[in-house]
């Protein structure tokens, strides 16, 4: 990949940082893929704090994770590095720091205790060799489903439990004449949907199996074929417009009225929340069979190796303000995500984060994510065979669960 790039990037010298009118002037620039209201509202909790501590936050938001990544490896590549870049957690990060492009933050994580502050899950995986490169700032339950509760209502069904539960009100939905089904339809996200129905189908052990490690042989045992199945089954009340939509697309139909029912992490709830809308009143969340636990997934800050004394001092900042428990608290009401750091006061988390929480802080019902334990080469194998599976008239399933058990030892 690394090669690949330094081919497209410019001259290590080309496009460098001009000087700073200012000399005292501390700028941080911050690359992420936050565009939605309520990550652009966690957003400025951050840069406010960061504003704070005497910096100045300049921010590089880049629709999409891939295209924002994408940026800012090439800019990193290219000699002109931001001052901190999101990434998420797992091995996206790994060729960065082989070449020695990444700063090491394993002083500073032991200076700040991140090792008690921070769930070991997320913290680890940005460990390599024994040294920290990434900070873990936001947690996620990728395993949830949410409803528009008016429509449950109207159909006559409570919050559905278990997949049975949720086919009946699908079926009802569609019968009213309402979308049933309104999922994202970019690959990233149909791939988190299918961890969520094999999590919820096959049961942990399976989904352990094939996420921690990599056995083929589950893949092409009955309980995969079982949600195999069910993911079939729930393609066929997805509405026309699902190819392609990105999530917060796909949430607004069901914070609008439009459709009964959505997939996605805890990051939604933001976005509910952004709209005005409440809990059990305006919208339902829930884990499918909630006793195989929950999927969790993060983001990572990463921060290049610094140019000068003036981009290390706004990494110092910005490490700061990203750590900072009052900090994280707020970040996460905003965003809508679970905050990672231990004290953190959770009395103002709504309904769906706060049972997010519970799950996220016991390791008997939280598992990690594929992306957190696959490589980059894996994760692009089994999501193309889910994005072909997902495609009517494309893969069958006997030809996806083949696809998926030979994607597990792509290289």
């Amino acid at each position: 990949m690394i090669s690949k790039l330094l081919l497209a990037a410019t001259t290590a010298t080309a496009l460098c940082f001009a000087a700073s009118a200012n000399a005292q002037e501390v700028k941080g620039e911050v690359i992420h893929q936050w565009t939605s209201a309520a990550e652009s509202a966690g957003v400025k909790v951050l840069a406010q704090k960061f504003t704070e501590l005497g910096g100045t936050w300049v921010d590089n938001a880049i629709s999409g994770g891939p295209n924002a990544r994408s940026t800012a490896v090439n800019r990193v590549v290219g000699g002109n590095p931001p001052a901190a870049m999101l990434f998420n957690t797992g091995a996206q990060f790994v060729e960065l720091q082989d070449n020695s492009l990444l700063r090491d933050l394993t002083a500073t994580a032991k200076a700040d205790n991140w090792q008690t502050k921070m769930p070991a899950a997320l913290l680890n995986s940005g460990i390599v060799d024994g040294e920290i490169w990434a900070l873990p700032i936001s947690g996620n339950g990728a395993n949830w489903f949410w409803f528009n509760k008016p429509i449950l209502d109207k159909i006559g069904v409570a919050k559905p439990k278990n997949w049975d539960e949720v086919f009946v009100a699908l079926d009802k939905a569609k019968a009213a004449g309402l979308t049933p089904f309104a999922p994202s339809g970019e690959p990233r996200w149909q791939r988190l949907m299918f961890n969520a129905v094999v999590l919820a189908i096959a049961g942990r052990e399976t989904y352990d199996a094939v996420i921690y490690k990599r056995d083929a042989s589950a893949v092409r045992g009955e309980k995969f074929k079982a949600a195999v199945k069910v993911f079939e089954k729930l393609r066929d009340y997805a509405d026309a417009g699902t190819p392609g939509r990105s999530w917060p697309d796909s949430t607004n139909l069901v914070i609008s009225g439009k459709a009964l029912m959505t997939q996605g992490g805890t990051w939604l709830n933001g976005a509910f929340a952004a709209a005005g809308k409440t809990v059990g009143t305006d919208y339902e969340c829930a884990i499918i069979n909630p006793e195989q636990g929950m999927v969790i997934s993060g983001d990572v800050f990463l921060f290049p190796e610094p140019k000068n004394a003036a981009m290390t001092k706004a990494q110092d900042l910005l490490l700061k303000a990203f750590a900072d428990v009052p900090t994280q608290t707020a970040f996460a009401v905003a965003n809508g995500t679970i905050p990672i750091l231990k004290g953190a006061d959770t009395s103002k988390l709504n309904p769906c984060i706060a049972e997010a929480s519970r799950f996220f802080n016991d390791p008997k019902l939280s598992t990690g994510s594929d992306q957190m334990m696959f490589t980059p080469a894996i994760v692009g194998a089994v999501e193309d065979a889910i994005t072909r599976f997902s495609t009517k008239g494309g893969l069958t399933a006997e030809q996806f669960i083949e696809a998926y058990a030979k994607g597990l030892s792509a290289s």
